[in-house]
């Protein structure tokens, strides 16, 4: 039997994010719990741009940190700690994100969760290799985080772009037949890089993109922008689908401009439409046009149907009283990534949490050779998976994310699932991966 400290009942730890007047700074007021020896993990996110959905996940992480402390903490050389966690918001800004891990630095703090965005997390992955600082993005998606020369510092939970986009390709070429395309896609660095790696891999499979055609990444109110400009230019030649890469807030006015677009609604057969990884398929349903959503396909790394997602999801919305976002549970992962990885090294120290992080997630072997008996430890377990470790047993994280099996570059390899909206309803198709 696990022997547990007299904690504090936690009542109700709410973020409350104040903004000034230009939305730039960040400040945090919260009932602040009762922490015992606290290790302080910074977690980073572009609130300011993306505010709802920021702060839905940062909840995720909130939730892991609750439930580890729930379970006394991670122990390091017989003393118990719980995990604090230190907010703050990036704002879209590259800058902003590296002074924010100087800044953590400067407090003495090691660990990053995030940040959001591609366009801020390179020059924060930098910054951080600078300082031995361990970062675990939960959603910046550009590949070349997985190219840097990190000394094993730059970690994610979500998956490069680089998979996503040849999943997306091949998908609609070899399973849909497709071979005339076009891309929309975000005028920014997440949206250039992941319409070029569609591009390349859907023409090398025989297919040809007629029209590739950006629109701004700084719209400041998305329902009132017209799309028009960019879909007259998207729908000028015969195509079987449109590779679309937005953010999910966006999603939705895309799909009412493109029903009202004459020249879509000159095509005689509609064509399908493949969505970019983070879109909400809730969102979509209730907010998208409702004509052409049978003609949609959308690509996550979550299988919302599997049981640790579940158990996730369930505990997510008995704690906060609503859904959880996409990516929070990427978020809730990188959390216990770490915590485990920690627990295992029987260190606060970056440098040595990094080398057990693949161990705890779950090692990959060749089939012909002897399978490393590991215990497979799934979402809010962890004080199963902290005395498995403290025994010396091998365990296999399974989160609300899914499989995580980092590669050797840091990625997760991951299971990604091929859906689709029918009747109004959510529905899975394929998979990809294992």
């Amino acid at each position: 039997m696990i022997k547990k400290r007299n904690h504090k009942l936690y009542i109700f730890i709410s973020l409350l994010i104040v903004f000034t007047a230009g939305c730039e700074e960040l400040a945090e007021e919260h009932n602040t719990p009762d922490l015992e020896n606290p290790i302080k993990i910074g977690v980073v996110g572009d609130v300011s741009v993306l505010r709802e959905q920021v702060e839905n996940i940062f909840f995720g992480v909130q939730l892991a940190s609750e439930e580890i402390n729930n379970f006394d903490g991670v122990e390091i050389d017989g003393q118990y700690h719980d995990i604090e966690l230190i907010y703050e918001n990036s704002a879209g800004s590259a800058q902003e994100g590296i002074d924010i891990v100087k800044k953590f630095v400067d407090d003495g703090i090691k660990i990053i969760i995030g940040p959001t965005f591609s366009s801020v997390a390179l020059e924060m992955a930098e910054t951080c290799i600078k300082n031995d600082v361990l970062m675990m993005t939960y959603s910046a998606t550009w590949p070349s985080l997985s190219l840097l020369d990190d000394n094993d510092l730059i970690w994610r939970t979500c998956p490069s772009d680089y998979t996503f986009g040849i999943v997306a390709a091949q998908y609609s070429y070899d399973s849909l037949e497709h071979r005339n395309a076009a891309i929309l896609y975000r005028n920014d660095r997440f949206g250039k890089s992941l319409s070029n790696i569609i591009q390349n891999k859907f023409v090398a499979l025989g297919g040809e993109i007629k029209s590739l055609v950006p629109y701004p990444d700084n719209i400041v109110d998305v329902d009132s922008y017209n799309f028009s400009y960019e879909l007259n230019t998207l729908f000028k030649e015969d195509i079987d689908v449109v590779f679309i890469i937005s953010f999910n807030s966006e999603i939705a006015k895309i799909t009412n401009d493109i029903y009202n677009n004459e020249r879509y609604q000159d095509f005689n057969v509609k064509p399908n439409i493949i969505l970019s990884d983070g879109i909400i398929p809730e969102e979509l349903i209730k907010n998208g046009n409702p004509e052409l959503l049978e003609t949609v396909i959308g690509i996550t790394s979550t299988n919302t149907g599997n049981p640790n997602y579940c158990t996730y999801k369930t505990n997510y919305k008995n704690r906060f009283g609503f859904s959880p976002v996409t990516y929070s549970e990427h978020a809730y992962d990188a959390l216990y990534c770490i915590s485990y990885a920690m627990q295992k090294a029987n260190s606060l120290d970056p440098n040595e949490i990094k080398t057990f992080l693949r161990e705890v997630s779950g090692i990959e072997v060749p089939d012909e050779e002897i399978i490393i008996d590991q215990i497979v430890i799934n979402a809010n377990e962890f004080d199963i998976g902290k005395n498995m470790l403290k025994i010396g047993v091998s365990i296999n994280y399974e989160g609300a994310s899914g499989k995580i099996n980092f590669d050797l570059n840091g990625d997760p390899i991951p299971k990604f699932v091929i859906w689709g909206i029918e009747n109004n309803e959510f529905v899975e198709l394929s998979y990809y991966g294992k």
